[in-house]
């Protein structure tokens, strides 16, 4: 009888993967999965940064837009005669507007001003010149209030300009001369238009103007 060849044990070995080849995977799925969580991370602070910008800049823009309704009341019913130093001041290095008209025959003071964290309303209050009125804290009205970080800091993006920078060189400027003018409307005309100054809120170095408006009755005849 034929003895059957005897089997090789290296023929019988099997494939398959190996302890390092195992280790590369595993390496290579983890790099996968930090680089996706670092981009998950980007992703949610750019949303959050939008988010809290988006929030800021429509508070702003509706502050501002009321701020320029409320000055249009400075000067009002003031006879002509009056001095511009009895119809409005800017103190406190820019940061405060305050001024004064008539309702009815009562003599009323309102006023406006930036703060680190936005703008604020001065209510109005009877009055008997510029020079006397105040407002303490608790009565001063936020018109816009800037988002901030758990630590009470304002919340602000590099470079950025605008609302932002309310508090850091923002200030009113008013025109040092009658200019013609009409109320909301940001440029002048040399021409028929009526007298008026304007008030501006730009930074300090005159880069930025938030907001630029026209106050025909700021227009003083001197006795």
């Amino acid at each position: 009888m034929a003895r059957r060849p005897a089997l090789h044990l290296a023929a019988n070995r099997q494939g398959g993967q190996t302890l390092i080849s195992l280790l590369i995977g595993v390496l290579i799925s983890l790099i996968t999965i930090a680089a996706m969580l670092v981009l998950y991370k980007t992703m949610i602070e750019v949303s959050a940064n939008a988010s809290r910008s988006a929030l800021r800049d429509g508070q702003v823009s509706a502050a501002l837009l009321a701020a320029q309704m409320e000055l249009q009341s400075a000067g009002f019913g003031m006879p002509a005669t009056a001095s511009l130093e009895d119809r409005v001041v800017i103190s406190e290095a820019g940061k405060r507007v305050v001024w004064r008209f008539l309702e009815g025959a009562q003599g009323r003071c309102a006023g406006l001003q930036v703060e680190t964290h936005g703008i604020s309303r001065l209510p109005a209050k009877d009055c008997n010149g510029l020079a006397s009125v105040s407002w303490n804290a608790n009565e001063q009205q936020p018109m816009a209030r800037m988002p901030t970080n758990p630590d009470g800091s304002v919340f602000t993006l590099a470079d950025e300009v605008g609302g932002m920078s309310l508090a850091a060189g923002y200030a009113f400027h008013l025109s040092g001369a009658p200019v013609n003018c009409l109320p909301y409307m940001q440029q002048s005309d040399a021409g028929s238009l009526p007298a008026g100054r304007t008030l501006d809120l730009k930074s300090g170095d005159g880069s930025s103007v938030l907001f630029s408006v026209c106050l025909p009755n700021l227009a003083v005849v001197n006795a």
